[in-house]
């Protein structure tokens, strides 16, 4: 029969002090034990509340240390888990009146009853005094030198002495770890020349994955940081024995398994530990992940950097200004937006237009009075090279906190491109409008006598010889305004580049030939003589005929028109190495120094007069400088002055080696003419019949309509030879009238002569893709609509 164990004698006959409290920390009883060793009795201790039987002593607060003592107690109870107080000061009342200093190691374990709720608590406390010996100044105690040697006198043995030291170490030694652990740097601990972990922490897992590690060497536990230069930095450190400090340092790792490498930026300290006789005997680590301050630092640099290249690509200084010194405090990059960094308000003024300079003074001694801002435009002049910018400064008055002004911070903007594009764009306004008024004077002067010749037929019955004047100057005053059509279309299509050129070998002198049999009607009614000057060898290049003969004729008749009449032109041709060089001199008016870099402009003209009122656009020159440049060559321009002449060059390269290009054909025999019938197809009832009356009176049978339906039915029942459409039509347009007439059985060999006011190369392919044999622009020009109809009528003769 088994016997149950007596619990309370068990507790009573413990050799280990013990006392028991209810919840609310009221003592219920104390073995002998414990009696012992606080000098009391169970009578005096039992049903009273601990800190009660166990005061504080008034006279010495701290050397009770009641509230540690609390805590620890209501830990247990709270947790239900043991609570260690390793160390502890607590004084306890001695018999003879007053209190004794005492040193415990205490242990509340909370009892549970058959529920498993804590019923009970149970206090362990082993007298340590004998261990320690404490310093009353400093408040420190410490391990005395011949602890526990004595034979004991009931208070103290072997057994319990060895408990107390146990629970300390082990108290000791957790703290240590918690602390070592929860330490925000990471730290290992590496023994020997494999260094081999013997210790680490958790930022340390963290950092490099949470491996296995303690017990490896460092390189068989962390194989994906070999080669990174880390091995030859411990075993440097483990042979010289003297540390190593590294900031900033890439590492990459593998932070979890099988996960990806990652870069990280880590603060190292490698410090080498030594052995009693002084050798090294392993490697204490620790340091920081820092990359998160890395990359701040990195976005911080680059933001700098974008900063920096912004305000060099807005060319804007940032600048802080001290009232009472004047001292001027600027961003990096002034000196290469002003060309020096002036160390002072008077030295940045010195260098500002006068004028400007007591504008911005003013400006700025408002502005500090009223506590506000400025900004003003100023003329400045770089110290270094001397060039005059345009500075947009802006200033912005700051005070302290009393309201009192100590300081200007503001910025300067180098706009000297935007005031002049600002110029070279009033510039060009005003160009405009001087071009739109040249434009209308030159418009209105040939529609002034075909104005006036309308009327004349309109109203007065002409003898035959002053109708034949009339209509010539309609006819000769007509041509003009085509010829300035013709200008403003052809230097918009060259100017553009949207124009062929067919290069064939030239020789020069046969182009200048031509160009003078072109001009010499102007010349001839001014009275001006002209001397061509030619060498001996030919001058050839690869150029253009056509367009080659239109610059020398362009620069023929701008010596024409800006010489007076009577005055001299000479037209040299010279050779200089592998070039031919072009050049007109005139004694006309000439050029000052402001027209000569913009004389090849588009719309450029010298003064004009009143025997100048014919003078053109102003696009020839222009139209030369394009066509010259898209031969290759170069052209420029000279003067003395006004009244003093002008010389216009051009250069082209010298074609070497070619061979004699062939002659002009010969003239084309004059062809017989047949009868033809022509229909003309125009919704514009003036237009249609004029041109209708024209060719009946050249003796063609004209059949006219206004519609493009009355035309192809027209078409379908009379058969023309010729048909002449506008394009322009409603409902079905000329493109899609000629298609319909060519799929006319009586049409078929129809020739199909476009009409239109639109010239550029695109509306002549359109015209040829949709049948047309030609395309003609308005206003027709007669003779060359006879030639077609000409030729036309002779294929038609037997």
């Amino acid at each position: 029969m088994t016997t149950r164990p007596d619990y309370e004698a068990l507790f009573r006959a413990s050799p280990y002090p013990y006392m028991l409290t209810d919840l609310e920390l009221t003592i219920i009883s104390a073995n002998d034990a414990y009696c012992r060793v606080t000098g009391r009795s169970e009578a005096e201790l039992r049903g009273r509340y601990v800190f009660d039987a166990f005061p504080e002593n008034p006279d010495d607060p701290g050397s009770t240390n009641v509230a540690a003592v609390r805590a620890s107690m209501l830990r247990a109870l709270a947790s239900g888990m043991p609570d260690t107080c390793a160390f502890l000061r607590y004084s306890v009342p001695a018999p003879g009146g007053g209190f004794e200093e005492r040193f415990w190691s205490t242990v509340h374990t909370p009892v549970k009853d058959g529920a498993g709720r804590v019923a009970f608590l149970a206090q362990n406390s082993i007298d340590v005094t004998e261990l320690y010996r404490y310093d009353r100044q400093s408040r420190v105690a410490s391990v005395a030198p011949q602890a526990g040697s004595g034979s004991g006198d009931g208070h103290f043995n072997q057994a319990q002495m060895h408990q107390a030291m146990n629970r300390i170490l082990m108290v000791e030694r957790s703290h240590l770890r918690d602390l070592f652990n929860q330490a925000p740097g990471f730290i290992a601990v590496l023994a020997g020349e494999r260094h081999v972990f013997e210790m680490v922490n958790e930022a340390y897992y963290q950092l490099v994955g949470h491996r296995e590690l303690v017990g490896k060497p460092a390189w068989e536990a962390l194989p994906d940081i070999r080669g990174q230069g880390f091995e030859e930095l411990l075993d440097q450190v483990y042979r010289s024995g003297q540390p190593f400090v590294g900031r900033g340092l890439c590492v990459t790792v593998q932070r979890s398994a099988g996960g990806p490498l990652v870069q990280r930026h880590i603060d190292l300290l490698y410090q080498p530990l030594f052995d009693k006789e002084g050798r090294t005997s392993g490697i204490f680590v620790q340091g920081h992940d820092v990359s998160d301050a890395h990359a701040a630092q990195l976005a911080s640099a680059d933001s700098a950097e974008r900063l920096s290249e912004g305000m060099n690509a807005a060319r804007m200084v940032v600048w802080d200004w001290r009232i009472d010194t004047g001292e001027m405090v600027f961003s990096e990059n002034a000196e290469l937006v002003l060309g020096k960094r002036e160390p002072d308000i008077d030295s940045l003024t010195a260098s500002i237009h006068p004028d400007d300079a007591r504008r911005l003074l003013e400006a700025r001694v408002r502005a500090i009075a009223s506590g506000g801002g400025y900004q003003e435009t100023v003329r400045f002049r770089r110290p270094d090279d001397g060039r005059m910018l345009w500075l947009d400064i802006r200033g912005k008055v700051r005070c302290d906190a009393g309201g009192t002004p100590f300081a200007v911070r503001g910025v300067t903007l180098d706009i000297t491109e935007r005031m002049r594009a600002e110029e070279d764009l009033r510039d060009a306004h005003r160009r405009k409008d001087e071009f739109l008024a040249m434009l209308s004077h030159e418009l209105r002067n040939p529609l002034a006598p075909i104005s006036s010749a309308a009327q004349l037929l309109k109203h007065v019955r002409l003898d035959e010889a002053r109708l034949r004047e009339t209509t010539d100057i309609i006819i000769r005053q007509t041509a003009h305004i085509t010829g300035l059509v013709d200008d403003l279309i052809d230097v918009s299509r060259v100017t553009r580049g949207l124009i062929s050129t067919d290069r064939q070998p030239h020789d020069m002198k046969r182009m200048i030939g031509d160009a003078v049999e072109q001009v010499r009607p102007l010349i001839d009614a001014r009275r001006h003589r002209l001397a061509v000057l030619l060498p001996p060898e030919a001058a050839y290049v690869m150029g253009d005929h056509k367009r080659l003969v239109q610059v020398l004729t362009n620069l023929l008749n701008n010596a024409a028109k800006y010489t007076p009449d009577g005055g001299n032109i000479v037209l040299t041709l010279a050779l200089d190495g592998d070039s031919v060089v072009l050049a007109v001199r005139d004694d006309g008016i000439g050029m000052g120094l402001e027209l000569l870099p913009r004389v090849f402009d588009l719309f450029t003209q010298g003064e004009r007069s009143a025997d100048r009122a014919q003078g053109g656009l102003g696009v020839g020159l222009a139209v030369v400088r394009s066509l010259v440049e898209l031969h290759g060559g170069q052209v420029s321009a000279a003067s003395e002055g006004p009244g003093k002449g002008s010389v216009l060059t051009v250069r082209l390269p010298l074609l070497a080696g070619a061979g004699q290009p062939a002659g002009p054909a010969g003239e084309r025999p004059a062809l017989p003419q047949g009868p033809l019938r022509v229909l003309v197809v125009d919704d514009n009832p003036d237009a249609a019949l004029m041109l209708s009356m024209l060719l009946e009176a050249s003796g063609y049978e004209v059949l006219t309509e206004n519609s493009s339906h009355a035309g192809l039915a027209s078409a379908a029942r009379h058969a023309p030879d010729v048909c002449i459409l506008d394009i322009g039509l409603p409902g079905m347009n000329g493109y899609q009238l000629a298609r319909a007439i060519r799929a006319v059985d009586a049409a078929q060999g129809a020739t199909l002569i476009a009409v239109t006011g639109y010239g550029q190369e695109q509306d002549r392919r359109l015209a040829l893709d949709a049948g047309f044999d030609h395309h003609l622009v308005k206003p027709v020009d007669a003779g060359a609509l006879a030639a077609l109809l000409a030729a036309r009528a002779a294929r038609a003769a037997p």
